[in-house]
């Protein structure tokens, strides 16, 4: 009976993450297009959340299984608790950056939650798979996870950089009705970012779900397409809805910060910072790299402001968000730990 209350409360806020992660990474992916007004509000809001749940349905297993290879702890029910933990401190963190209407990345905070539950069920950090480098190609473990959060931001900046520099080149004799077409261009480029944003970000709630699911508790229920690394279409299904209603409740503050408090973009910008942001998430996906949508949006719109005019870019708002990535892991990590040393003890004797 405690096995299974466990892994209640563990689908219950894993599915509250998922809203979290809709509110706080959604807002980011529909913040260009509403910002230069290439889309009503409604318009973006539908469309991302349409995709989004397209994402999680089709969107494979690869993050998931990266999500997997960070923890080598016994699959026993004290692992339930472990994960119960990780998720409330990163669940704690998100309400607190749409709080202070900084997008921060919900990846972040999913990792630094279940290595500080990890530290704080064993004193040490003999479960968390911290893995190698792999000269950035081929990294593995944590070095993979932190590889993907720390690189595809850099990446992001630079591919909105080197974009609208193209794309200023090419049409460079272009009319103001250029921007007619790439304000419906969007429509374009939009489903393609919250597809890539829907599979990356709700297998990595989907991956704490099959581990807790692994437990020796429900080793027996699990299908056998999920040993082999699959999913659970009732998982995909379950995920994808909650990730879906939090985009639906986007938050306007995280999507005036990013669409509007870095640089001040016209329909040029927002068409190449959802190109350029598309690109990376989407090759993350399909590499199995757990990217955050919002870090990688976010330093985009950096390196498409500073290719047009490095001055018209709000580098105090991008210090603020750079200083919330830094301090997503250890202040999710030690909330996950100070909510495994309260809590732990009651949830099991339940």
């Amino acid at each position: 009976m405690q096995a299974y209350l466990l892994f209640a409360i563990t689908l219950v806020l894993g599915c509250l993450f998922a809203y979290t992660n809709g509110f706080q990474d959604g807002s980011s992916v529909a913040a260009s297009p509403i910002a230069c007004r290439s889309m009503t509000r409604i318009s973006a809001v539908v469309i991302t959340a349409i995709c989004e749940f397209s994402g999680a349905l089709f969107g494979g297993s690869k993050v998931a299984s990266s999500i997997s290879q960070i923890t080598n702890y016994p699959r026993n029910d004290t692992f339930l608790v472990v994960i119960v933990c990780a998720l409330i401190g990163a669940i704690t963190w998100n309400f607190v950056t749409r709080i202070l209407r900084v997008p921060s990345s919900s990846t972040h905070a999913l990792v630094g939650g279940l290595i500080g539950a990890i530290f704080a069920s064993t004193g040490n950090f003999q479960y968390v798979v911290f893995g190698d480098w792999g000269y950035m190609l081929h990294p593995t473990g944590v070095c993979k996870v932190l590889a993907a959060l720390f690189v595809s931001p850099l990446v992001g900046f630079l591919a909105g950089f080197l974009t609208l520099r193209i794309v200023n080149f090419v049409c460079a004799r272009a009319t103001s009705h250029l921007n007619v077409t790439l304000k419906r261009m969007q429509f374009l480029v939009l489903p393609v970012l919250a597809f890539g944003h829907g599979a990356n970000d709700t297998q990595k709630v989907m991956g704490l779900v099959v581990m807790a699911l692994s437990t020796q508790s429900f080793g027996k229920l699990l299908d056998a397409n999920v040993a082999d690394g699959g999913i659970p279409l009732w998982i995909r299904l379950t995920v994808g809805v909650f990730m879906t209603i939090g985009v639906v409740a986007m938050a306007q503050g995280i999507v005036k910060r990013v669409g509007a408090g870095i640089y001040r973009m016209r329909p040029v910008h927002g068409f190449v910072t959802e190109l350029a942001s598309a690109a990376v998430v989407l090759t993350g996906s399909m590499t199995g790299g757990p990217v955050s949508a919002s870090q990688v949006i976010a330093s985009t719109v950096m390196g498409v402001g500073y290719a047009q005019r490095r001055k018209g870019v709000h580098w105090l708002v991008a210090k603020d968000m750079l200083m919330a990535w830094f301090l997503t892991i250890p202040s999710a990590g030690f909330t996950a730990f100070l909510v495994y040393n309260i809590f732990a003890p009651l949830l099991q004797i339940l």
